[in-house]
């Protein structure tokens, strides 16, 4: 797992998309994640559009900075993002993005965050013992393989954010 801190550095476009489509909702969510067909309960709240648009604010900057700074291989392409928010209470379960060694890009999207309030992100080892933990901190960008088992961890009680991820995962070019 790598970390990248201050990935986007533009406060005005991080708190912009926060304001508009976090705050006032103009982003239509569901509870139900399409990537996990075997996924037995919300775990978090997803986005419901188009997965393979990425022409919103933030969206375009974030896919644009990764094609150029962290795709070093013309044999992967990011193929679908989403955004995850998690409510106090509502941690990820414990699942995988691929099956094939693939990098997910992980971004961490907060106006603040407070250590104290949680919000880790985990990766888990064949026998699910934790063996990679990754605070979750705002414009933070997470590299991981996507074939590991992984889950975010919800904000704790003391906090009145919530914690809000965009994922962005790959695929092989065909």
């Amino acid at each position: 797992m790598n970390k990248v801190d201050n990935f986007l550095n533009n406060p005005d476009l991080i708190n912009g998309f926060w304001d508009k489509y976090i705050d006032k909702g103009e982003i239509k969510m569901c509870l139900k994640n399409k990537a996990h067909e075997r996924q037995l309960a919300a775990d978090s709240f997803t986005t419901l559009l188009p997965n393979t648009d990425f022409f919103l604010p933030l969206i375009y900057d974030l896919k644009t900075k990764i094609d150029q700074n962290h795709m070093d291989t013309k044999k992967i392409r990011i193929y679908r993002w989403f955004i995850n928010i998690h409510p106090t209470g509502y941690d990820g379960t414990m699942h995988e993005d691929n099956y094939e060694n693939l990098p997910t890009f992980l971004y961490c999207l907060a106006p603040h965050w407070d250590p104290e309030w949680g919000g880790e992100f985990i990766i888990y080892d064949e026998n699910k013992e934790a063996t990679n933990v990754c605070s979750f901190k705002p414009d933070r960008l997470i590299v991981f393989n996507g074939s590991l088992k992984h889950r975010g961890v919800a904000p704790t009680r003391l906090s009145s954010l919530l914690r809000v991820t965009i994922a962005f995962q790959t695929e092989l070019l065909k």
